[in-house]
Formats: C-alpha cells, structure tokens, sequence
C-alpha cells in the first residue's frame, strides 16, 4: 500500500502539547435535537482500557485471551465523553438503552479511532 492510499493521521501541536480533537455527535433527547460532545482518548488512557478488560489463563500450559468488548465500549465512551445532556460516567453508560451507547461508540470509532473496525 502506498502513502497516497493510506489515510494519513493528522494532530496539532501547540506550545509543545497536544490539541485535543472533539466531535458533535447529534442524539434526540426527549424530542430535541442534543449533542453529545466526544473527544480523543490519548493512547495511554485507550490502552489502559483495554488491558484492564482482557484477562489471561493460563489452561494446560497455553494462555487463554479474553477480551470484555462491553467493558471496552462503556469504559471508552465514559472516558471519551466531556459533554452530554445525560451524567456520562460508567453506571450512567451502563444505563443507557443499547442502541443509543452502541450509536455513541459507532461514532467515537469513526471519529477517533476509524482503522478498527467494529465487528459484525
């Protein structure tokens, strides 16, 4: 694959800090338009998610790799979320209907993260 083909990642520095990257995601809260505002998780904070819902046993000598993808989404969307008209933290994200953190997480992986594809 060449360079052209490729989506090359963009970021903006300033005063030799990171620019934080936002995205408006529009959801219907009580028959009105809201907006539920997401940002970028740092790669530290992203892989710290990731790693404290995988765990590894080890069964007959080989290591048996579970990865909690519910844990993942609710921790990320918790973590990602800096602006909502609904409390965000990870009770309130468990509490929300399936559909409505499911099109959260959907847009949070376009947005931030699109190589990773959600599976089917």
């Amino acid at each position: 694959m060449t360079q052209e083909q490729k989506d090359v990642p963009r970021i903006q520095i300033e005063d030799n800090k990171v620019v934080e990257q936002t995205k408006d995601i529009p959801l219907i809260v009580n028959d009105k338009e809201e907006i539920v505002t997401v940002r970028k998780l740092s790669t530290g904070v992203r892989n710290k998610i990731r790693s404290s819902a995988t765990k590894t046993v080890i069964l007959g000598g080989q290591p048996n790799i579970t990865v909690n993808d519910a844990e993942i989404q609710e921790q990320i969307l918790a973590k990602a979320i800096v602006k909502a008209p609904f409390a965000f933290d990870i009770e309130s994200i468990k509490k929300l209907p399936a559909e409505v953190s499911d099109y959260l997480f959907i847009e949070y992986q376009e947005f931030a993260e699109p190589d990773i594809k959600k599976k089917d």
